[in-house]
């Protein structure tokens, strides 16, 4: 996943109150239950060392998801008197956290938000298409294509003019199937979509997969089922959609996942464990981080003020002009290297592979 969603976030410096709270209301006493999460998060920032100011703006923040239904939770992130991010996200946080340290907390964040990729599920028929469009970020669109819609059906008049029906038909069919794919084409390359789930009539499908370029058409899944039509499941279309979204991330991880073991006993193209991982950041050299989900991973790593001054060693730092280096969550400072550096995350489930230290890289060039 890219994490260019962070960026806002590193532009202030720490430290930073981190927050990941349950703020489910569809629940009895849910407003009490909030309350009295979150008053056990601020002591325990305010022992850490927190300021009252920070947390104040926190506290403003603090169930501000009020029009959200059904179980959700807040990520919070605040420096120096302000919040300085914010996220809604959908599930409450596997656990409540505040956390008070040089870093901001954000592997609890990136974790539950998951691998996403742009996408488009196109719903078509003989007249035109409704297309619906996820950005990397979850930012959901519609656009809606309609064209000619007379004569839309093969009919059967009789006498000399029948075939001349059948051919305006197909015409009319042909006419609309080459809009609805330039409109497919234009908004596929505007958010990079990775993969275009299309679902409806089939002949509509296949008039639309002959006009597509052959990018986009490689890209094309079809469903078998659902159309534009009124009293359609649209939940169904939905769910259907998301399993060939999930099935096609679980196949791009798979393929990268092959390629780093092809290339890790090389040392060229890819670098195992936390130490010679940092050092690949230092470089720059990371083109997509590899990093098991270890919630109580203990591991640490010492950061200097830039995004790419990080090491297992104080002294690598200090011998690299860093005059005061601080330690943190290893995970914290790998998070905030890739999104300086515009590198891109997979989180790997250990048991598809075990990585040394939980982390690995596959580069964008090779080592020394």
């Amino acid at each position: 996943m890219k994490l260019s969603f962070l960026e806002p976030l590193y532009k202030h410096p720490g430290p930073y109150a981190s927050v990941y709270l349950d703020t489910t209301r569809n629940v009895e006493y849910a407003h009490k239950a909030i309350a009295l999460r979150w008053r056990a998060i601020r002591e325990q920032l305010a022992e850490q060392g927190a300021d009252a100011q920070t947390l104040d703006a926190i506290e403003n923040l603090i169930g501000s998801d009020r029009d959200l239904g059904g179980p959700h939770g807040q990520a919070i992130f605040a420096a120096g008197g302000e919040v300085v991010y914010l996220e809604e996200i959908p599930a409450p946080p596997r656990r409540q956290i505040g956390r008070w340290a040089p870093l901001p907390h954000t592997m609890p964040l990136v974790a539950q938000r998951g691998e996403r990729i742009p996408h488009l599920l196109v719903t078509v028929d003989r007249v035109g298409a409704d297309i619906r469009a996820w950005t990397v970020d979850e930012i959901q669109e519609e656009r809606h294509v309609d064209g000619a819609d007379f004569p839309i059906r093969k009919v059967q008049p009789g006498g000399w003019s029948q075939p001349r029906y059948q051919r305006r038909a197909e015409n009319t069919w042909e006419h609309n199937a080459a809009g609805v794919a330039e409109e497919v084409e234009r908004v596929a390359a505007r958010i990079g979509a990775a993969v275009i789930v299309v679902a409806g009539d089939v002949r509509a499908r296949a008039l639309l997969h002959e006009h597509l370029q052959k990018p986009w058409r490689e890209r094309v899944v079809e469903l078998d089922t659902h159309g534009r039509a009124a009293g359609i499941d649209a939940d169904s279309l939905i769910e259907e959609h998301h399993q060939v979204v999930t099935r096609k991330v679980a196949e791009q991880r798979a393929q990268l996942l092959d390629e780093f073991r092809r290339e890790r006993g090389h040392h060229h193209r890819a670098v195992e464990g936390l130490g010679a991982t940092a050092g690949a950041l230092m470089m720059s050299q990371v083109d997509v981080l590899l990093l098991n989900d270890h919630p109580e991973s203990n591991l640490e790593l010492w950061v200097g003020p830039e995004p790419t001054q990080l090491a297992l060693f104080e002294e690598d730092l200090r011998n690299n002009g860093v005059e005061t280096p601080v330690r943190d969550r290893a995970d914290a400072a790998l998070i905030r290297a890739l999104v300086a550096t515009n590198a891109r995350l997979v989180i790997v489930p250990r048991e598809e592979l075990e990585l040394i230290d939980g982390v690995g890289a596959v580069l964008r060039f090779g080592g020394a």
